[in-house]
């Protein structure tokens, strides 16, 4: 290694130019390296901010005393970080986070007396309220509330099919607003 590229690399510690100027030198080394991987989400952009971030650390720990390369080096800083941002995203605990799926644009489902719910969150909390709900009522009132949504169940007392309508909408209504 001569002085220049070890006076370039101890300047690149500090000086952002310089840190630019010796990334681009060794940017044709990163796209070969990260050719190889995939990470789900990941753009182009990603890739090459994780490549400065382990340019970055080869940068620091890079001495050049024992004679070695600092390409041979940076290659191994920066395979070794891709494997740790590999194992990061395929952690157990993780994997909800790296196979979830974003709905952009949720179909509105209409409630009661023309409310509309647009947001999924909030069907999933009335979901799970629901059985709560369901539960307050009495054995009568619970047939009638059946007997709305399930056209083949027998119709039940129309008081109790009125008073579980009238709880399901007040119901809603507070969950709602």
């Amino acid at each position: 290694m001569n002085a220049e590229e070890l006076s370039l690399i101890q300047r690149a510690r500090t000086d952002s130019q310089a840190f630019a100027t010796l990334f681009n030198q060794y940017l044709p080394l990163v796209l070969k390296t990260v050719k190889a991987y995939y990470i789900r989400d990941f753009a182009y952009d990603d890739w090459l901010q994780e490549a400065r971030i382990a340019m970055l650390n080869a940068v620091r720990r890079y001495d050049g005393s024992s004679g070695s390369r600092f390409g041979s080096f940076y290659r191994m800083v920066l395979v070794s970080h891709i494997n740790s941002l590999l194992r990061n995203r395929l952690a157990q605990k993780r994997m909800a986070d790296a196979t979830a799926i974003i709905i952009p644009d949720p179909i509105p489902t209409t409630f009661g007396e023309g409310t509309v719910s647009y947001r999924i969150e909030e069907n999933l909390f009335i979901r799970a309220e629901l059985a709560h709900f369901i539960a307050s009522l009495s054995d009568l009132e619970r047939a009638g509330l059946i007997a709305q949504f399930d056209q083949a169940t027998p119709k039940p007392d129309r008081r109790a099919v009125e008073r579980s309508r009238a709880k399901f909408g007040s119901y809603l209504k507070e969950q709602l607003y």
